[in-house]
């Protein structure tokens, strides 16, 4: 008993030196990233719902994009420093990932209550935070790493209410439940997920059939009304905002082309296999490794004892496949348009990450036994650990601010190769080190920049008001000091023989600035 209390003890240490030490490096770094595409885009959506919710303002009801999910756009505009362009980025980036944190935290409780008792949990959270690409994201993706945060915590309430099935742990299901849907309207697969898994309830007897019935129809009427009033834009007109919301939901208008295995694609054409392979190529190694070994574990268990599936004990495998199938399942089988990677997705790599956990239970158990009472089990365990974080972390320390660019060895034999198969930089944020590559080069007071494409332009509002103002951008590139380039639908070089900077990533050019006159 003393060994174990003094265990728990020091894990509850160690978490809480992890998420201090979290919170830490993202104050410090904050200031590192740029302004990705779709931001200033998201800002306009959070300014309009708060000033209709404040001042009746009805220009969010003219607004193209009004049906995007509001919640977490508002709570920034809330809560930015709207004292200065820069000031309200970075600020907005600073919450964006205390968000983050609350959903690592969020993890590390949910694997807590599948593993009680165990080192898994903070495993498991480290898992999500040396994952390079979330790891940058946290920052300024103000619409999926929210909503991965959201899906986590419905999760987490769920799995705590199949615990203990109680009306005041539903509440919480449909809270966070109906936080994630106003967040992205896909978070509707949780009311399939939770009513699946009620019904499993029943079917195992742990829940009478009318208690479970009861509690789901509580559970759609009340997560119903929550999104509602978590959405204000359907307040004026429910009969015709609802439907125009689920009917983009289903079938979102995006039109640009997408870079995927060396080719162009609309993103409505999309092969089957391009989900699996962008978290293929873009996940480290190891932890593909570990969620394989997941599987397999699973899927032993459950075809050696189908009964099994009904199990208590199998309900951390079984949520997570549900959490992971259900969404990727309706994407692919339906041919939702993605783009941008897989980020529209990444709400579901929590579940991936489970099935990682399990696979390094798995694999630390049958070391365990065959080196039973003997220090080289741990030791072994220690530095199998090690090899899993370690190359992680060193490389999202070399490649800071651009974690979003990692690739691991199967997207291509070099970083040329992987260019032309995938797009890089979707999000632009290479282009602030561009335009200070330009201020710096250039001291003229008024300096003519022609951007490739939109982000060019809105990362200098991050820079310094006094260096923002001396760029001047121009529409036509014959009217350009200078032409920036993040190689975005265009990976191929450019005839220009003036490369004034470059920003190499390995031997492929992330970004670059020609200087034309």
């Amino acid at each position: 008993m003393q060994n174990l209390f003094r265990e728990f003890s020091l894990k509850k240490l160690v978490a809480l030196i992890f998420f201090t030490g979290l919170l830490w490096l993202g104050f410090t770094i904050v200031e590192d990233f740029g302004i990705s595409w779709d931001e200033p885009i998201q800002l306009d959506i959070g300014i309009s719902n708060y000033r209709y919710l404040k001042n009746a303002d009805e220009r969010l009801l003219e607004l193209k994009d009004r049906h995007y999910g509001p919640l977490f756009e508002i709570f920034l505009v809330r809560m930015m420093d709207q004292s200065s362009p820069r000031l309200m980025y970075l600020s907005r980036h600073f919450w964006n990932f205390f968000t983050f944190l609350l959903g690592v935290i969020g993890f590390y409780l949910l694997l807590e209550s599948m593993y009680p008792r165990r080192w898994l949990s903070l495993f498991g959270a480290a898992l999500l935070v040396f994952s390079p690409r979330l790891f940058a994201d946290a920052f300024y993706n103000s619409k999926d790493i929210p909503f991965l945060v959201a899906v986590i915590w419905a999760m987490a309430a769920l799995f705590l209410y199949l615990s203990k099935p109680s009306l005041v742990r539903l509440l919480l299901v449909c809270f966070y439940s109906a936080a994630a849907i106003a967040i992205r309207l896909p978070g509707m697969f949780l009311l399939a997920l939770t009513a699946l898994m009620l019904v499993r309830e029943a079917l195992a007897r742990r829940l009478p059939p009318r208690r479970a019935a009861t509690h789901g129809l509580t559970y759609l009427l009340l997560t119903a009304v929550l999104v509602f009033l978590f959405y204000p834009v359907f307040w004026h007109d429910p009969l015709g905002e609802i439907p125009q919301a689920f009917e983009i939901m289903s079938y979102f208008p995006h039109f640009a082309s997408v870079l995927y295995m060396g080719h162009f694609l609309s993103p409505q054409e999309l092969p089957w296999h391009y989900l699996p392979v962008w978290i293929g190529i873009t996940t480290p190694i190891p932890y593909l490794l570990l969620m394989l070994a997941g599987f397999a574990r699973v899927i032993r268990q459950w075809l050696s004892r189908p009964s099994s599936l009904l199990a208590d004990q199998q309900t951390p495998s079984l949520l997570a496949a549900l959490w992971l199938g259900v969404p990727a399942g309706a994407v692919i089988l339906r041919g939702s348009p993605m783009y941008d990677g897989w980020r529209q997705m990444f709400f579901i790599y929590p579940a991936l990450l489970i099935f990682a956990v399990s696979g390094w239970e798995w694999l630390s158990s049958l070391l365990g036994r065959r080196l039973a009472h003997t220090r080289a089990g741990g030791l072994l365990n220690a530095a199998l650990a090690v090899a899993i974080f370690v190359p992680s972390g060193l490389w999202m320390a070399s490649h800071h601010p651009y974690q979003n660019l990692y690739f691991n060895r199967l997207a291509g034999p070099d970083m040329q190769t992987v260019k032309m198969r995938f797009d890089m930089d979707y999000w632009g944020l290479t282009y602030r080190r561009g335009l200070e590559a330009i201020l710096e080069y250039d001291p003229r007071p008024v300096i003519r920049v022609h951007a490739a494409n939109f982000p060019g332009e809105a990362n200098a509002a991050i820079l310094p008001a006094d260096q923002a103002r001396r760029l001047y951008f121009v529409p036509e590139i014959e009217q350009a000091d200078y032409f920036i380039t993040n190689y975005r639908w265009h990976p191929e070089d450019y005839p220009f023989p003036n490369e004034i900077f470059t920003l190499w990533w390995g031997n492929a050019k992330a970004l670059s600035v020609f200087r034309l006159r």
